[in-house]
C-alpha cells in the first residue's frame, strides 16, 4: 500500500537524498568497528526554538492534558533558545549539505525569530521549520528573507471539523488563510521555498484520508506526511523505566514522571479497518504531490504501532541519529535522543558543540545503544525510520 506520484523530485531534493543516502551507509560501515561512532561534526542540528507554543492539542506530549511540559513552573514553560546559542550552533555546525530542524513548542513564538531569519541568513543552510502555521502571516517578513533554503513543514489534521477537533475551533480556518497567503506568494515568485503538510492520523479523520489529499493536490502542496500517533502504552512506557534505571542509571534525571508516559494520544482498535481501507484508497491511483507515512508501515506492522507496542517497523534494528545528528532544546541541553528530554549529556550554555559531541557522556550512551540495541520506546520516535537501520 504504497501510494505513487507523477512528482519528480528536483536536483535539491535529489541531491539531499543521495547525501542522507551516503551518511546512513557510512554511519552503519563505521558502527560495526567502532560503537562509539559519531561524525566529525552532525550533519543534521534541531534546534527547539522555544517550549511555549499557541494552542492545546489535543494529540500533544508536550501541551495537552498529560503532556510533559504541565510539570514546568510558569517560567519554565516560556523558556527559550538564547540567540548566542544559536549562533555558535550554526557556527560550529557549518558543513556541506548541513540540514537545521527547527521546532517547538511553536518555533514562531519565539520573541527575537526576526534575530533568528537574520542568523540564518548569515549562515545559510537547508532549514525545515515544523509549525501549526498560526503566525505565518505575521512572521512573513522573516519567512522570505530566509529564501529558498526554508521548507515549511504546516501541521494540517484534516479538512475543517477534523482538524478543529484537534486544534481547536475556527483554527482550520485561520492556518488555511496563511498556507494559501503563502502559496499565492510562491506562485508570485516573492516565496521561493517549499510548503509540505502533516496530517495526524485521528479518529475523525481516518476514513477522509483520501478526501484530505484530493484537497492537497488542488492546493499545489509539495509533500503531505500522514503522521501515525506515537501512542506509547502504559505497559511500555512501565518497561521503560525500569530499562532506564537499568542502563542509564549513571544519568542525573530529576524523579518526575518520565516524558515517554506522555504519548498518551492514540488511534483506537476498532479504526484499523478504516485506516486500512484509507491505505488501500489512497495507494489506488498516481498523485501530482507526494504522500509519505511516518512511518510506512508494511499491512502486518500496522496493529502493532497503533497498539503502541514496543515491535519496530520496517525491521528496524539500530538508530544512527546519535551519529549523526544533534539535539538542542531550548534551555541548552543537548540530548541524544529528540523526543525524551532525560538523555541529557551536556549543555550549550557552558560547552562547545564539539565537546559534547564527542564527550565521554555521548560516547557511552551510544556504546549501550550499539550493544543493547533499541530502547522499549524507540518503536515509535520518528527519527529511527529517518535515521535507523
Amino acid at each position: 500500500m504504497h501510494p505513487k506520484t507523477v512528482r519528480i523530485l528536483n536536483r535539491g531534493e535529489f541531491e539531499q537524498l543521495k547525501n542522507t543516502i551516503a551518511l546512513r551507509s557510512k554511519a552503519r560501515n563505521a558502527l560495526t568497528n567502532n560503537p562509539c561512532y559519531a561524525a566529525a561534526t552532525p550533519a543534521d542540528v534541531s534546534l527547539q526554538l522555544t517550549y511555549r507554543c499557541n494552542l492545546r492539542c489535543k494529540h500533544c506530549y508536550q501541551w495537552n492534558d498529560k503532556g510533559s511540559f504541565h510539570d514546568m513552573d510558569h517560567e519554565q514553560q516560556k523558556t527559550e533558545l538564547p540567540l548566542n546559542i544559536i549562533e555558535k550552533v550554526l557556527q560550529e555546525t557549518h558543513t556541506p549539505n548541513a540540514k537545521l530542524f527547527l521546532w517547538g513548542g511553536e518555533p514562531l513564538m519565539h520573541s527575537q525569530f526576526s534575530e533568528i531569519s537574520k542568523l540564518l541568513q548569515r549562515h545559510p543552510r537547508t532549514v525545515i521549520m515544523c509549525t501549526n502555521g498560526i503566525l505565518i502571516k505575521k512572521k512573513i517578513d522573516d519567512l522570505l528573507a530566509i529564501g529558498s533554503h526554508l521548507n515549511l513543514l504546516v501541521s494540517l489534521d484534516g479538512l475543517e471539523s477534523d482538524h478543529d477537533a484537534l486544534r481547536g475551533k475556527g483554527k482550520f480556518r485561520q492556518t488555511i488563510e496563511n498556507i494559501q497567503y503563502l502559496l499565492n506568494l510562491k506562485e508570485e515568485g516573492r516565496f521561493q521555498g517549499e510548503i509540505s503538510l502533516s496530517c495526524m492520523v485521528s479518529e475523525s479523520g481516518v476514513g477522509k484520508m483520501y478526501n484530505f489529499m484530493e484537497w492537497a493536490e488542488q492546493m499545489c502542496i509539495n509533500t503531505v506526511y500522514f503522521q501515525y500517533p506515537w501512542f506509547i502504552s502504559p505497559d511500555v512506557a512501565t518497561n521503560m523505566d525500569g530499562y532506564f534505571r537499568d542502563k542509564f542509571c549513571w544519568m542525573n534525571v530529576p524523579s518526575e514522571k518520565p516524558t515517554w508516559h506522555s504519548y498518551t494520544y492514540q488511534l483506537t482498535e476498532s479504526h484499523l479497518p478504516l485506516l486500512r481501507e484509507s491505505l488501500a484508497k489512497l495507494a489506488s491511483r498516481p498523485w501530482r504531490c507526494r504522500i509519505r507515512y511516518q512511518p510506512q508501515l508494511e499491512d502486518d506492522e500496522i496493529d502493532d504501532f497503533i497498539r503502541g507496542t514496543s515491535r519496530p517497523a520496517q525491521r528496524r534494528q539500530q538508530c544512527l541519529a546519535v551519529s549523526n545528528r544533534l539535539e538542542v532544546h531550548a534551555n541548552g541541553d543537548v540530548t541524544s535522543c529528540k523526543f525524551f528530554s532525560e538523555f541529557v549529556i551536556g549543555n550549550l550554555h557552558d560547552q562547545s558543540v564539539d565537546d559534547i559531541w564527542h564527550g565521554p557522556d555521548f560516547q557511552k550512551i551510544r556504546e549501550t545503544l550499539n550493544r543493547e540495541g533499541l530502547m522499549p520506546v524507540c518503536s515509535k520516535c520518528i527519527l529511527l525510520y529517518l535515521n535507523g537501520v
